[in-house]
């Protein structure tokens, strides 16, 4: 029976993508491999947004293209894929297929001509996971000036309603219990009048589903309709990832984010008035062009405002192609790493205290795994995105579980179970 690995690097669209084709591969008779040594296909689904990410893909796909074995085949997809093309091949000639990730719509017809004639009838059965993603719309039209996704990804388009139902009715058959709907900028999605409070609305009719996210949601897109519908619906988790990526309106118009802090903010409020106990997590950014001292010191001051659950920060880098990479590069590689640690200390100190105020108290947490390692404590996550672990025996990965928080890590709440 043919062999298939997986190197996926980048977002969860990625990791959706590489599933989505996975599927496919396994429906042609293929089995996944634990070594690419032993792999008769390859598969590296890459990410564009940080030249970091297309570096380590990079290194990875070499090491892939001298190892494998003879007549196997490597294939590199993504956004990595969709901005070099056909230069892969030409840096790494082992490289047999390019399909960038304006193409993974038309993966059946690639995968057929790739492999024809050999679609078995059935899709084997395999473990499923508790969680799991499902795109509900591509690409981008916001064009932020640092972002290369929307020049890889393409123009937003939503995927239909009825398909997005039937693809989480059957991972919920399969055992599915939490699904995160994706997609660029969600707030975006459209089909036929159907926006998307409307469809959170219809996917929490689904029986059998228990919990439902989405990321990511764009500022100058949310509105009171989404919050409502997340406080009127109690399948939906009480965490928004609403990313800010600076505090100064200087900088977010440079961005080309199209809001400024102050509407940002009462956005903020807004959330905390309808679901007063969620988590709100963010992307923040520093060092961009023409940030100044005194810009960062805003940013730092909207943090200690907002007080996020958690935050994923980041130096600003060049990428080529965006209309940043035009401007000038003005703060120096010291200055931004110094700007990230002040930030990123700010921000530890508030996960730690908002992670130890829930010390003492009950939530509801659906269990994902147990660890392999250590105590095997038994892991999962509150109904925001607190991470959780939990020591007690007759339990499985699926179930939602009533516990109280004895402790904090900083990072993570032991809990136990309330019987």
């Amino acid at each position: 029976m043919p062999l298939f690995y997986f190197q996926t690097f980048g977002c969860q669209m990625n990791v959706a993508d590489s599933e989505q084709i996975r599927k496919k591969l396994m429906m042609r008779g293929f089995k996944p491999s634990l070594s690419p040594d032993k792999a008769d296909i390859i598969v590296v689904n890459t990410c564009s947004v940080r030249e970091n990410a297309e570096i380590r893909a990079r290194v990875k796909i070499g090491e892939f293209a001298k190892s494998k074995k003879e007549n196997a085949s490597l294939w590199v997809i993504g956004c990595m894929a969709e901005r070099l093309g056909d230069k892969l091949k030409r840096i790494i000639p082992e490289i047999d297929l390019v399909i960038g990730a304006k193409r993974i719509d038309e993966i059946d017809g690639i995968i057929e001509k790739q492999l024809p004639g050999c679609v078995c009838s059935k899709l084997p059965e395999t473990e499923s996971n508790v969680t799991d993603f499902v795109p509900v719309m591509r690409g981008c039209n916001n064009y932020c000036t640092y972002c290369i996704v929307p020049y890889v990804r393409g123009p937003e388009h939503s995927i239909p309603v009825g398909e997005i139902e039937n693809v989480i009715r059957e991972k919920v058959t399969n055992g599915v219990k939490e699904i995160t709907l994706l997609g660029q900028n969600v707030n975006s999605y459209n089909d036929h009048e159907t926006d998307f409070p409307d469809l959170l609305y219809k996917i929490a009719n689904i029986k059998g589903l228990e919990r439902i996210r989405f990321t990511t949601s764009h500022p100058k897109d949310c509105n009171e309709k989404l919050i409502r519908a997340i406080a009127e619906i109690p399948k939906m988790s009480r965490h928004v990832h609403l990313p800010v990526q600076a505090g100064s309106d200087k900088i977010l118009k440079m961005m080309n984010r199209n809001y400024e802090s102050f509407q940002y903010l009462e956005l903020v409020d807004m959330i905390k008035k309808y679901l007063p106990d969620a988590d709100i997590t963010t992307d923040i950014m520093v060092g961009f062009p023409g940030e100044t001292d005194k810009d960062f010191r805003e940013t730092l001051q909207l943090v200690k405002q907002v007080r996020y659950t958690t935050a994923f920060m980041f130096a600003y880098s060049v990428r080529e192609g965006t209309e940043a990479a035009s401007m000038v590069d003005n703060v120096p590689k010291e200055i931004k790493i110094s700007r990230l640690n002040e930030l990123i200390n700010l921000q530890t100190s508030i996960t730690k205290e908002i992670y130890s105020n829930v010390v003492g108290k009950e939530c509801e947490v659906l269990i994902t795994g147990q660890q392999k390692k250590r105590d095997r404590f038994w892991m999962g996550q509150d109904k925001g995105c607190k991470k959780v672990l939990v020591s007690c025996n007759s339990i499985k990965a699926g179930m939602i579980l009533k516990v109280r928080a004895v402790r904090s890590s900083g990072m993570t709440l032991i809990c136990e179970r309330i019987v």
